[in-house]
């Protein structure tokens, strides 16, 4: 299956059958030696420029048959946030090395879902991606408890955490992935559902959708819900069919997909706090020179500095137009979902949930480390 999923990537990319967003002309899938490439060699300067300008000025460069062509996938739709920041990279990298590099975005899933893109990656498919930093737990057992519902009060905190954990990174770099940037944080996890949740007795009885992951069913259970795995495209239908009463989001996320529209009360617990992350197929990364592989990384943190900017005012703006669409926000016993969870973490750590034995007491560790050398 995948040779075949291979294959017909590879005839699709080459033939120009899918569309970039800035309609670039069709290419070969082989590549020209990056370090061997002359073009592009005097690297603009784009640390000043605005989402807008990287748009106008990336429209302007002339690519030619030496362009190393880039392909950067994402499953969000656009116009949403985090597919913006992917095109503001796209745009960035693209001026910055005037006709070197030519960075494609392509959101949507147009080159397969999240699962299908990291094969993709490493099988040479594909270059660039962008996705929930949790999604990569996969490679990286440890990115498991980002999830764990309250195990950090802060996305600060749980960067702490990612930055303090070696194990994460090792394990991601065998998988074959080089980060560029992994702290743009999203809103905090809320919990949604077609009755109020004031406090957590709320939730008994609850039909909760979850992934097909044991630690969103963890939560779930140690919560009082009953968790239904139900696909991500599949959760707005569920939720209009009362095949599931509600369940979580990031808050950009229970407004953008829409599923205020069938679960009306929103609580807002932040449970969980949930970053994307930008990065390279290794096998990609590898070839690149020292001085442009430093200049992909600059142009992540400035990325990320414009994701971290944006998001949380756009979440301001879209709670007040939620209120106007009739949704209420349920003023909840935060604490009384706390002690529900308590032992949550004692009790995953005795699984083999995580690679870092007793990873929860590290965790707390870590957590107090960073709020003595950050007090309130």
């Amino acid at each position: 299956m995948k040779r075949i999923l291979a294959l017909s990537l590879t005839l699709t990319l080459a033939f120009g059958a899918l569309t970039s967003c800035n309609s670039s002309p069709a290419e070969s899938s082989s590549q020209p030696d990056p370090a061997a490439s002359g073009q592009g060699s005097d690297i603009v300067d784009v640390s000043a420029l605005s989402l807008e300008e990287a748009s106008e000025r990336a429209a302007a460069v002339v690519y030619d048959d030496d362009t190393i062509v880039v392909r950067f996938g994402n499953a969000g739709a656009l116009g949403e946030t985090g597919p913006t920041a992917c095109q503001y990279y796209c745009d960035l990298a693209n001026v910055a090395f005037n006709g070197k590099y030519r960075f494609d975005f392509y959101p949507s899933e147009q080159l397969g879902n999240e699962t299908t893109m990291l094969e993709n990656m490493q099988m040479g498919l594909q270059e660039v991606m962008m996705t929930t930093l949790s999604t990569m737990a996969t490679y990286a057992p440890d990115l498991n408890i980002l999830d764990m519902a309250f195990c950090f009060t802060s996305s600060d905190q749980a960067q702490y955490f990612i930055a303090q954990n070696q194990q994460i990174w090792d394990d991601l770099d065998e998988a074959g992935f080089e980060f560029v940037a992994y702290n743009l944080q999203r809103n905090p996890r809320m919990l949604f559902c077609t009755w109020p949740l004031e406090t957590v007795d709320d939730m008994k009885g609850m039909k909760y959708r979850i992934p097909n992951l044991p630690i969103f069913e963890a939560d779930a259970r140690a919560m009082g819900a009953t968790p239904v795995v139900t696909a991500y495209s599949e959760y707005t239908f569920a939720l209009m069919q009362g095949i599931v009463d509600g369940g979580d989001a990031a808050k950009d996320a229970y407004y953008s997909a829409g599923f205020y529209e069938s679960a009306p009360y929103a609580s807002e617990v932040d449970f969980a706090y949930p970053f994307e992350s930008i990065f390279f197929a290794k096998s990609f990364w590898d070839t690149l020179p020292a001085e442009d592989q430093e200049v992909f990384r600059n142009i992540g943190a400035q990325v990320e500095a414009y994701y971290n900017d944006t998001v949380h005012d756009e979440w301001a703006q879209m709670k007040e137009e939620l209120i106007e669409k009739g949704v209420t926000f349920v003023d909840c016993d935060r604490q009384s979902f706390i002690d529900a969870t308590a032992n949550l973490g004692y009790e995953l750590q005795e699984t083999d949930l995580f690679k870092t034995e007793n990873l929860y007491d590290k965790v707390l560790a870590w957590n107090a480390e960073f709020d003595a050398a950050n007090p309130a």
